[in-house]
Protein backbone atom coordinates (compact mmCIF):
# COMPACT_ATOMS: atom_id res chain seq x y z
CA UNK A 1 0.00 0.00 0.00
CA UNK A 2 1.59 3.40 -1.10
CA UNK A 3 2.76 5.24 2.24
CA UNK A 4 -0.04 8.33 1.66
CA UNK A 5 -3.03 5.79 1.67
CA UNK A 6 -1.31 4.54 5.05
CA UNK A 7 -1.37 7.58 6.75
CA UNK A 8 -4.67 8.79 5.97
CA UNK A 9 -5.98 5.15 6.65
CA UNK A 10 -3.83 5.88 10.30
CA UNK A 11 -5.49 9.53 10.51
CA UNK A 12 -9.00 7.83 10.10
CA UNK A 13 -8.50 5.52 12.63
CA UNK A 14 -7.00 8.01 15.15
CA UNK A 15 -10.05 10.10 14.69
CA UNK A 16 -12.60 7.45 14.67
CA UNK A 17 -10.97 6.41 18.10
CA UNK A 18 -11.08 10.46 19.42
CA UNK A 19 -13.16 9.89 22.80
CA UNK A 20 -16.54 11.94 22.77
CA UNK A 21 -16.37 15.91 23.97
CA UNK A 22 -17.56 16.00 27.47
CA UNK A 23 -20.14 18.31 27.58
CA UNK A 24 -19.65 21.78 29.33
CA UNK A 25 -20.86 22.47 33.06
CA UNK A 26 -23.55 24.96 32.96
CA UNK A 27 -23.39 28.21 34.65
CA UNK A 28 -25.68 31.05 35.02
CA UNK A 29 -25.67 34.24 36.04
CA UNK A 30 -28.56 36.61 36.29
CA UNK A 31 -27.94 40.66 36.81
CA UNK A 32 -31.25 42.15 37.91
CA UNK A 33 -30.96 45.90 37.21
CA UNK A 34 -33.81 48.00 38.74
CA UNK A 35 -36.03 50.31 37.43
CA UNK A 36 -34.43 50.84 33.73
CA UNK A 37 -35.96 52.30 30.87
CA UNK A 38 -34.57 50.40 27.81
CA UNK A 39 -34.50 53.94 25.92
CA UNK A 40 -33.18 55.65 28.43
CA UNK A 41 -30.10 52.87 29.30
CA UNK A 42 -29.70 52.93 25.24
CA UNK A 43 -28.62 56.84 25.14
CA UNK A 44 -25.65 55.66 27.08
CA UNK A 45 -24.51 55.09 23.32
CA UNK A 46 -21.99 52.29 21.94
CA UNK A 47 -19.59 52.50 25.07
CA UNK A 48 -22.21 50.79 26.99
CA UNK A 49 -21.73 47.22 28.93
CA UNK A 50 -25.32 46.71 27.35
CA UNK A 51 -23.38 46.81 23.36
CA UNK A 52 -21.37 43.82 24.64
CA UNK A 53 -24.70 41.51 24.88
CA UNK A 54 -27.45 40.94 22.83
CA UNK A 55 -30.73 42.07 24.12
CA UNK A 56 -34.18 42.68 23.27
CA UNK A 57 -37.11 44.91 23.99
CA UNK A 58 -39.49 42.84 26.14
CA UNK A 59 -42.46 43.12 28.30
CA UNK A 60 -43.91 42.56 31.85
CA UNK A 61 -47.30 43.31 33.30
CA UNK A 62 -48.32 40.06 31.94
CA UNK A 63 -51.38 39.88 29.96
CA UNK A 64 -53.52 43.29 29.84
CA UNK A 65 -57.13 42.60 30.70
CA UNK A 66 -56.53 38.67 31.36
CA UNK A 67 -56.16 37.17 34.77
CA UNK A 68 -52.10 37.34 34.53
CA UNK A 69 -52.64 41.23 34.62
CA UNK A 70 -49.86 42.49 37.34
CA UNK A 71 -48.84 45.33 38.34
CA UNK A 72 -45.55 46.91 37.25
CA UNK A 73 -43.74 46.87 40.28
CA UNK A 74 -40.65 45.20 41.75
CA UNK A 75 -42.32 41.93 43.75
CA UNK A 76 -44.48 40.84 40.98
CA UNK A 77 -41.77 41.63 38.42
CA UNK A 78 -38.29 40.23 40.02
CA UNK A 79 -40.88 37.39 41.19
CA UNK A 80 -42.37 36.46 37.60
CA UNK A 81 -38.50 36.70 35.77
CA UNK A 82 -37.22 34.11 38.76
CA UNK A 83 -40.36 31.82 38.39
CA UNK A 84 -41.09 32.39 34.45
CA UNK A 85 -44.98 32.94 35.66
CA UNK A 86 -47.10 35.96 35.91
CA UNK A 87 -48.00 37.10 39.85
CA UNK A 88 -51.66 35.13 39.33
CA UNK A 89 -49.85 32.29 39.58
CA UNK A 90 -46.65 33.14 41.74
CA UNK A 91 -48.64 34.63 43.89
CA UNK A 92 -46.72 38.11 44.51
CA UNK A 93 -49.45 40.32 43.30
CA UNK A 94 -47.69 43.67 45.00
CA UNK A 95 -44.48 44.60 47.18
CA UNK A 96 -46.49 43.38 50.48
CA UNK A 97 -43.99 41.53 52.75
CA UNK A 98 -46.52 39.26 54.15
CA UNK A 99 -46.45 37.41 50.49
CA UNK A 100 -44.69 34.45 49.21
CA UNK A 101 -43.72 32.80 46.38
CA UNK A 102 -46.16 30.06 45.53
CA UNK A 103 -45.19 26.23 46.40
CA UNK A 104 -46.56 24.98 43.43
CA UNK A 105 -44.92 27.63 41.10
CA UNK A 106 -41.70 27.38 42.66
CA UNK A 107 -38.45 29.95 41.90
CA UNK A 108 -35.19 28.74 40.14
CA UNK A 109 -33.72 28.18 43.21
CA UNK A 110 -35.84 25.64 44.66
CA UNK A 111 -35.93 24.24 40.77
CA UNK A 112 -32.76 23.99 40.75
CA UNK A 113 -32.29 22.43 44.26
CA UNK A 114 -34.64 19.66 43.28
CA UNK A 115 -32.35 18.79 40.20
CA UNK A 116 -28.98 19.96 41.06
CA UNK A 117 -28.77 19.25 45.34
CA UNK A 118 -25.35 19.91 45.14
CA UNK A 119 -25.21 23.49 42.97
CA UNK A 120 -24.14 26.55 44.45
CA UNK A 121 -26.65 28.94 44.43
CA UNK A 122 -26.47 32.70 45.16
CA UNK A 123 -29.08 35.52 45.98
CA UNK A 124 -27.30 39.17 46.53
CA UNK A 125 -29.39 41.78 46.52
CA UNK A 126 -29.99 45.34 47.86
CA UNK A 127 -33.93 45.81 47.83
CA UNK A 128 -34.27 43.07 51.28
CA UNK A 129 -37.74 41.96 50.14
CA UNK A 130 -36.81 39.47 47.48
CA UNK A 131 -34.98 37.46 49.73
CA UNK A 132 -36.61 38.74 53.21
CA UNK A 133 -40.10 38.18 52.09
CA UNK A 134 -41.02 36.69 48.95
CA UNK A 135 -38.09 33.86 48.44
CA UNK A 136 -38.06 33.16 52.28
CA UNK A 137 -38.89 29.87 52.25
CA UNK A 138 -38.24 29.55 48.63
CA UNK A 139 -34.62 29.83 48.49
CA UNK A 140 -33.95 28.95 51.85
CA UNK A 141 -31.65 26.38 50.83
CA UNK A 142 -29.44 28.54 49.12
CA UNK A 143 -25.89 28.91 49.51
CA UNK A 144 -25.36 32.46 49.80
CA UNK A 145 -28.83 34.92 50.69
CA UNK A 146 -27.60 38.71 51.07
CA UNK A 147 -30.20 41.46 51.54
CA UNK A 148 -29.85 44.98 52.14
CA UNK A 149 -26.21 45.79 50.43
CA UNK A 150 -25.76 49.03 48.90
CA UNK A 151 -25.10 48.24 45.02
CA UNK A 152 -21.46 48.41 45.14
CA UNK A 153 -21.22 45.55 47.71
CA UNK A 154 -23.46 43.41 46.03
CA UNK A 155 -21.45 43.71 43.37
CA UNK A 156 -18.13 43.16 45.02
CA UNK A 157 -19.75 40.08 46.57
CA UNK A 158 -21.09 38.75 43.10
CA UNK A 159 -17.10 39.23 42.24
CA UNK A 160 -16.09 37.15 45.15
CA UNK A 161 -18.73 34.92 44.57
CA UNK A 162 -17.45 34.03 40.92
CA UNK A 163 -14.03 34.35 41.87
CA UNK A 164 -14.28 31.74 44.54
CA UNK A 165 -17.04 29.69 44.44
CA UNK A 166 -18.56 27.19 41.94
CA UNK A 167 -21.01 29.95 41.06
CA UNK A 168 -23.52 27.49 39.77
CA UNK A 169 -26.42 30.01 40.07
CA UNK A 170 -25.77 33.60 40.85
CA UNK A 171 -28.81 36.20 41.06
CA UNK A 172 -28.39 40.06 41.89
CA UNK A 173 -30.04 42.48 42.07
CA UNK A 174 -28.99 46.34 41.72
CA UNK A 175 -31.39 49.21 42.66
CA UNK A 176 -29.89 52.21 42.41
CA UNK A 177 -31.66 53.28 38.80
CA UNK A 178 -35.23 52.80 40.36
CA UNK A 179 -33.90 55.13 43.65
CA UNK A 180 -32.95 57.75 41.05
CA UNK A 181 -36.11 57.55 38.55
CA UNK A 182 -38.11 57.95 41.98
CA UNK A 183 -36.37 60.67 43.35
CA UNK A 184 -35.96 62.88 40.28
CA UNK A 185 -37.60 61.24 36.94
CA UNK A 186 -35.57 61.24 33.97
CA UNK A 187 -32.84 63.33 33.56
CA UNK A 188 -28.84 63.70 34.76
CA UNK A 189 -29.24 61.63 37.57
CA UNK A 190 -30.87 59.20 36.72
CA UNK A 191 -27.88 59.01 33.83
CA UNK A 192 -25.42 59.06 35.86
CA UNK A 193 -27.43 56.03 38.00
CA UNK A 194 -27.60 53.91 34.97
CA UNK A 195 -23.94 54.61 33.71
CA UNK A 196 -22.96 53.52 37.42
CA UNK A 197 -24.87 50.40 37.51
CA UNK A 198 -23.43 50.00 33.53
CA UNK A 199 -19.92 50.07 34.92
CA UNK A 200 -21.00 47.20 37.45
CA UNK A 201 -22.35 45.13 35.12
CA UNK A 202 -19.01 45.73 33.27
CA UNK A 203 -17.24 44.25 35.62
CA UNK A 204 -18.91 41.35 36.44
CA UNK A 205 -18.83 40.83 32.30
CA UNK A 206 -14.96 40.95 32.78
CA UNK A 207 -15.07 38.10 35.90
CA UNK A 208 -17.30 35.68 33.98
CA UNK A 209 -14.88 36.30 30.70
CA UNK A 210 -11.96 35.73 33.10
CA UNK A 211 -13.04 32.51 34.41
CA UNK A 212 -14.66 31.34 31.34
CA UNK A 213 -10.40 31.29 30.45
CA UNK A 214 -9.42 30.28 33.54
CA UNK A 215 -11.56 27.06 33.50
CA UNK A 216 -12.58 26.25 29.68
CA UNK A 217 -14.60 23.90 30.38
CA UNK A 218 -18.18 25.78 32.12
CA UNK A 219 -20.42 27.18 30.19
CA UNK A 220 -21.78 30.57 31.07
CA UNK A 221 -24.81 31.96 30.40
CA UNK A 222 -25.52 35.43 31.72
CA UNK A 223 -29.30 37.41 31.61
CA UNK A 224 -29.29 41.15 32.05
CA UNK A 225 -32.95 42.58 32.50
CA UNK A 226 -35.04 44.89 34.75
CA UNK A 227 -38.32 44.04 36.76
CA UNK A 228 -40.17 47.10 35.26
CA UNK A 229 -39.96 50.32 33.43
CA UNK A 230 -41.33 53.59 33.75
CA UNK A 231 -44.14 56.16 33.45
CA UNK A 232 -43.36 58.87 31.11
CA UNK A 233 -42.12 61.28 34.12
CA UNK A 234 -39.59 58.71 34.90
CA UNK A 235 -40.58 59.23 38.76
CA UNK A 236 -43.60 56.33 38.46
CA UNK A 237 -44.17 52.99 37.65
CA UNK A 238 -47.62 50.63 38.73
CA UNK A 239 -49.75 50.79 35.74
CA UNK A 240 -50.02 49.58 32.54
CA UNK A 241 -48.49 52.69 30.15
CA UNK A 242 -46.42 51.49 27.28
CA UNK A 243 -43.25 52.91 29.23
CA UNK A 244 -44.22 51.06 32.77
CA UNK A 245 -44.64 47.94 30.82
CA UNK A 246 -41.81 47.63 28.26
CA UNK A 247 -38.31 45.87 29.96
CA UNK A 248 -35.34 44.29 28.09
CA UNK A 249 -33.28 40.74 28.51
CA UNK A 250 -29.94 40.92 27.01
CA UNK A 251 -27.83 37.93 27.12
CA UNK A 252 -24.20 36.67 26.49
CA UNK A 253 -25.99 34.44 24.21
CA UNK A 254 -28.08 35.05 20.95
CA UNK A 255 -31.52 35.43 21.90
CA UNK A 256 -34.82 33.79 20.40
CA UNK A 257 -36.71 35.97 17.77
CA UNK A 258 -39.61 34.81 19.26
CA UNK A 259 -38.69 36.10 23.26
CA UNK A 260 -40.84 38.88 24.45
CA UNK A 261 -42.12 38.25 27.84
CA UNK A 262 -40.45 38.36 31.00
CA UNK A 263 -41.57 34.71 31.72
CA UNK A 264 -39.25 33.56 29.27
CA UNK A 265 -36.19 33.90 31.08
CA UNK A 266 -36.96 31.33 34.05
CA UNK A 267 -37.09 28.38 30.60
CA UNK A 268 -33.71 30.10 29.23
CA UNK A 269 -32.15 29.64 32.59
CA UNK A 270 -33.63 26.05 32.99
CA UNK A 271 -32.36 24.72 29.75
CA UNK A 272 -29.04 26.04 29.71
CA UNK A 273 -28.80 24.39 33.45
CA UNK A 274 -30.00 21.00 31.57
CA UNK A 275 -33.54 20.88 33.26
CA UNK A 276 -36.40 20.92 31.29
CA UNK A 277 -38.79 23.77 31.64
CA UNK A 278 -42.60 22.62 33.30
CA UNK A 279 -44.79 22.14 30.31
CA UNK A 280 -46.56 25.41 31.01
CA UNK A 281 -43.22 27.41 30.92
CA UNK A 282 -42.18 25.81 27.65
Amino acid sequence: MPRYRTLLLLCALLVGCEPTPQALQPKTLIVGLDGVQLSEYEKLGEASNLKRLHYRKAFTGGIAGSASEQQTISGPGWMTLLTGEWANKHGVTSNALHLRVSPDYPSLFKQLRRAMPNAYLASVVNWSPINTAFLLEDAQDSNVRESGLSDELVTQRALEILGNTPADFTFIQLDDPDAAGHQHGFGPDYQQALRNADAQLGRLLDKVAERQQQYPREGWLVIVSTDHGRDASGVGHGGQSEGERTIFIASNKPLDEALGAQTSVAPIVLRHMGINPNAEQQ
